[in-house]
């Protein structure tokens, strides 16, 4: 009798682990854990953003291990995601190394810093040096071939130092299948820049004409494909369980909601997302894009870097300021005071904030702003209220209400633990769009990761 019944979902994010447990028969979640990373470490960049990819992988085996093991044994497939866009740099050697040192990784330089989807060293300048891709979708600050384009100018030794790239994820993937070269999906491969979506490949004509290091290229499959087996029993997971290939959170975060082709789906964690499926696609205008989806569908996504980010930026500088009045509280204290103070009290805030803080790929020079201040309105509480009501309304600027009426949309799920959690953020989001919107806790990058690995899922929800 086979007892292995559960599939396990993997998201490595911006700010934690997530790893789901998902019974194959009812699709519901058995089991969740969540482990922060605290992997951001300094760049040699004044506009860098990186993170210790140890201290990533330290997180995920303390995520797997918080796991019963009798729970673990009965997994049969494991599906992964993660942040999109990033990249990192690693040697055959890194990857073996985790199966030769008891289940641990050594700081070692057979693996780079991941540079990730928030690293702003490519500026505007720098990308209009860049060819034009042969894609419906450009190319951007902090995806993955931009920053090699960098790099190749700027620190080529790196170049010389490591024979593989990919996303954290794919690097997951490749550690768990101790697979000898790096394999990525279309998802993340199209969050890279100069990938044709369409014909499914890299534009290596175009890259090649310009001395761009195309061998380092990974090799893409489509979404669902089996990257591999796992090597050897981890935590109770048996050696041989299939894993897939890695995917984007996004696409993942979108699946988990169970999406009809009349819904709108708005996540809101580190950053901000607003998406719908179709089957057809369109060249990029604006801040819309079209990137790959499941079952030769795509997702329509207005993708906006300002989200949870820029409420955990105000938060500690709230905390820095009291503790430079030589006063105290708990990071957590905080969140809690706030959210209940202005979901009760102050909702509607004359203050307007434009909460751009990390700008947008397809607006870099416009930052965030705070306007129609009062001697009333100047306070802790108004000024999260805004930021909140601003996180929506620029999503609604990237992507307005009659775009979703003219794709016949009907309801919008709302998922995302910053979204979740946040009262003004939701009454925000069903006054400007009109729509009802349906929360789902489930939504999950991680769940969604899970249900990728089942294929009569995905034929019964896409539709």
């Amino acid at each position: 009798m086979n007892t292995q019944k559960y599939v396990l979902g993997v998201d490595i994010g911006t700010s934690s682990v997530k790893i789901c447990v998902v019974d194959y028969q009812t699709l519901k979640p058995v089991d969740f854990k969540s482990i922060p990373c605290l992997a951001k470490v300094s760049s040699n960049h004044p506009k860098g953003n990186e993170q210790n990819v140890i201290t990533i992988f330290e997180a995920f085996v303390k995520c797997l291990s918080a796991f019963p093991e009798n729970l673990l044994n009965q997994v049969y497939s494991i599906g992964v995601c993660g942040q999109m866009h990033g990249i990192v740099f690693w040697n055959e050697q890194f990857v073996s190394n985790f199966w030769n040192n008891g289940l641990k990784l050594k700081i070692c330089n057979s693996v780079s810093n991941l540079y990730t989807w928030q690293d702003a060293r490519v500026d505007l300048t720098f990308l209009k040096k860049l060819p034009k891709p042969e894609s419906h979708l450009n190319i951007y600050s902090g995806y993955g071939c931009s920053t090699i384009f960098w790099l190749k100018e700027n620190e080529l030794d790196i170049f010389n130092q490591y024979t593989y790239c990919g996303t954290v994820q794919d690097l997951i993937v490749s550690i768990l299948c101790n697979r000898k070269d790096s394999i990525m999906s279309t998802h993340n491969a199209a969050s890279w820049g100069y990938f044709n979506v369409i014909n499914g490949s890299w534009n290596k004509n175009i890259l090649e004409r310009v001395n761009f290091p195309v061998h380092f290229l990974p090799q893409v499959v489509p979404p669902g494909n089996i990257a591999g087996t796992l090597f050897k029993s981890l935590y109770g997971l048996q050696k041989g369980t299939m894993i897939g290939v890695a995917l984007g959170d996004l696409q993942c975060s979108v699946l988990a909601t169970s999406p009809i082709e009349t819904d709108a789906v708005i996540n809101i964690s580190t950053s901000a997302q607003i998406a719908f499926i179709t089957k057809h696609t369109e060249h990029v205008f604006g801040s819309i894009e079209y990137f790959p989806f499941f079952q030769n569908y795509f997702l329509v996504v207005a993708a906006s870097l300002n989200g949870g980010n820029v409420l955990d930026i105000f938060v500690n500088s709230i905390l820095n300021w009291i503790v430079s009045l030589g006063l105290s509280i708990t990071k957590e204290d905080l969140w809690s005071q706030l959210l209940k103070s202005s979901s009760e009290e102050y909702i509607n805030t004359s203050l307007i904030v434009s909460p751009l803080m990390m700008a947008e790929r397809h607006d870099p020079l416009t930052y965030g702003s705070l306007m129609n201040i009062t001697s009333e309105n100047l306070t802790i509480n108004q000024m999260f209220t805004g930021i909140c009501q601003g996180i929506v309304k620029n999503l609604y600027k990237m992507m307005p209400k009659e775009i979703l009426i003219k794709e016949n949309i009907q309801q919008i799920i709302g998922t995302g633990s910053v979204l979740t959690n946040n009262v003004v953020i939701k009454q925000e989001i069903q006054k400007l769009y009109e729509l009802p919107l349906n929360i789902k806790v489930t939504g999950d990058a991680a769940f969604g990761a899970a249900l990728s690995m089942m294929n009569e899922v995905l034929l019964v929800n896409i539709k």
